[in-house]
């Protein structure tokens, strides 16, 4: 490969590439196919492990562009293409941004180019996302080297929706959830008297908030109230295990673990400081009908 080629090849490159951001962001869906070979192997950061072929992942983009929010675009950063004869490669970070302030990530992405015909076209592609070893989830959040960083409204390793607990002797509490459910302590916040201000705990990939019982503050925990309507549901790997655990560390039992008629092996618990607790593992993947059937038959009649 000589420097003259090389060049021209990469700039070709270049150009489909801004042909690509331009028929995504316009929802051009023949121009974006048209960037592809039909025999294509997409690896996209969403849905599905792999998309093989053009019209699979024609599909999916379909899917995706009829969920993006108004004024979607991309754009490539530190792209680097390297090319030599009729293969070439690619790799840049991808920004995904929308009108709305809170839609703006960045990904990474790789593409393989094959030419065929004297045309480049993609032949190979590859979106993914770093993802945080704590809660599991993808860090969309994550901005280049010398962007500007900004706050996040939802911080990135907390779920929209977080249990706060209210207990009285919230700090023995905390404990006594790292010994019985075996969460980990994720931030812990104590006044000069030993009382709990403020603890969060992970349990898997979500984090349950804890807070001591202050009537002045209108906090008040289940065993002051006689009794919660809240159910806290917890999937586990191996419920039975889960669940002896909890009892032996003082949990009482309400319900032993037995198989569902949807799906789960499922038990319930009352901690020590009031709280309900269910814990399953899902062990059989039904569906919504056989899931009718097999609660009309599990269920005395006049109670379905």
């Amino acid at each position: 490969m000589n420097s003259a080629s090389s060049s021209q090849d990469v700039s070709q490159i270049r150009q489909l590439l801004d042909v690509w951001c331009r028929a995504a962001a316009g929802h051009d869906i023949d121009a974006l196919m048209d960037c592809y070979l039909p025999d294509v192997v997409a690896y996209d950061a969403i849905q599905t492990l792999r998309f093989q072929g053009r019209e699979a992942y024609r599909a999916h983009w379909l899917s995706c562009l009829e969920h993006c929010p108004p004024g979607l675009r991309f754009q490539t950063r530190d792209a680097d293409v390297q090319a030599d004869g009729d293969v070439a490669y690619l790799h840049a970070l991808m920004e995904c941004r929308a009108d709305d302030p809170d839609i703006d990530n960045w990904s990474r992405m790789t593409q393989g180019l094959r030419r065929v015909d004297g045309r480049w076209r993609i032949a190979h592609e590859h979106f993914s996302f770093p993802i945080d070893m704590r809660s599991f989830k993808g860090m969309l959040h994550l901005q280049p080297e010398g962007a500007a960083s900004r706050v996040q409204p939802v911080p990135p390793d907390m779920n929209t929706v977080t249990p706060h607990l209210v207990c009285a002797d919230a700090a023995s509490a905390m404990d006594f959830y790292v010994k019985a459910l075996g969460a980990t302590v994720a931030s812990r916040l104590d006044d000069p008297q030993g009382k709990l201000l403020h603890g969060a705990l992970r349990l898997g990939d979500s984090v349950v908030m804890l807070a001591e019982e202050s009537e002045q503050c209108g906090s008040i925990g289940p065993a002051t109230l006689k009794g919660s309507p809240v159910v806290l549901h917890v999937y586990v790997r191996d419920v039975d295990a889960a669940f002896r655990q909890a009892v032996d560390a003082g949990c009482e039992a309400l319900m032993q673990p037995e198989d569902m008629f949807w799906g789960d092996r499922y038990g319930r618990l009352r901690d020590p400081y009031g709280h309900q607790w269910a814990l399953a593992t899902h062990v059989r993947d039904l569906d919504p009908e056989a899931i009718r059937q097999a609660m009309a038959a599990a269920m005395p009649a006049g109670q379905v």
